[in-house]
């Protein structure tokens, strides 16, 4: 019997190891998003491709790193498992209600989403590029030319934009700060922690709101040109110096999420069984 809960308590706390490795390269990702789109807007580096796919070629491309990419995209993979941990296992215990489902299938939705970043960091590692496979734009334009097509992407666009205000929500009620180890932190890492997750958080917010803004453009005129990528909502803001400002304004705030990562990694409890 002892034996046996020795195993469970190993067992857990590789898992959470694990997580915290996630966790922390997501924070890489986001992190590396954030000084590209600085950089493009203050016009110090131009024509670089502003989101994940773009901080991951950056990151590939400097010295050790293909070695870099594998070990983020290994970690990656630790969110992923703690994001359906949480989705199917609910060690969080966070209810039955329909938030409550709704929130773990939100975290479902999100390991998938990294499995795909995780995906772009192996076809980078393998062909040098992730370009070739099916783009966005390819596959709205399937799915707005099949029956009700146009109201499933007008649809989408509205989830998306509701997730975004869901982000600003987020971000002025600082829930997150309920889930840091707060005995092990300073009072200096308690203050930063709400900073820059508010910030973050926010920086999020705003760009799924432009997403959805565009997808119900989109299914509104019937034009899949007008769907936009995180990288491509981004962009909209580096055409013209008016709207420069707003980019580096983003950049600050996805540098700012990448930090909140790192705070999630060290300090976040984690109790996955």
């Amino acid at each position: 019997m002892a034996s046996s809960s020795k195993t469970h308590r190993t067992v857990e706390r590789w898992i959470e190891y694990y997580a915290r490795f996630g966790y922390g390269a997501k924070g890489v990702i986001y992190g590396s998003t954030g000084l590209l789109a600085l950089l493009e807007a203050l016009d110090i580096s131009e024509g670089e491709t502003v989101g994940s796919e773009g901080a991951l070629k950056t990151i590939g491309a400097q010295p050790f790193g293909r070695a870099m990419l594998v070990v983020l995209g290994i970690s990656l993979m630790g969110y992923v498992g703690w994001r359906f941990i949480q989705a199917v296992l609910d060690p969080e215990h966070s209810g039955t209600d329909a938030s409550d489902i709704l929130r773990r299938f939100s975290y479902a939705c999100s390991g998938l989403a990294y499995v795909g970043v995780a995906f772009t960091a192996v076809k980078i590692l393998t062909a040098g590029s992730s370009e070739g496979g099916t783009t966005t734009q390819e596959r709205v334009v399937k799915l707005i030319r099949m029956p009700y097509g146009q109201w499933l992407v007008g649809a989408g666009g509205l989830i998306v934009f509701g997730i975004g205000c869901y982000y600003f929500y987020r971000a002025i009620k600082a829930e997150f700060r309920k889930q840091f180890k707060h005995h092990q932190m300073s009072d200096a890492a308690k203050t930063w922690a709400n900073i820059v997750g508010r910030v973050g958080i926010a920086a999020r917010g705003f760009v799924y709101v432009v997403i959805g803004f565009f997808g119900m453009r989109a299914a509104w005129s019937f034009d899949p040109s007008l769907i936009k990528t995180t990288e491509e909502a981004m962009a909209v803001f580096d055409n013209d110096s008016t709207d420069e400002w707003i980019l580096a304004t983003l950049g600050v705030g996805f540098i700012a999420y990448g930090v909140h990562m790192g705070f999630q990694a060290v300090y976040r409890s984690i109790d996955p069984l």
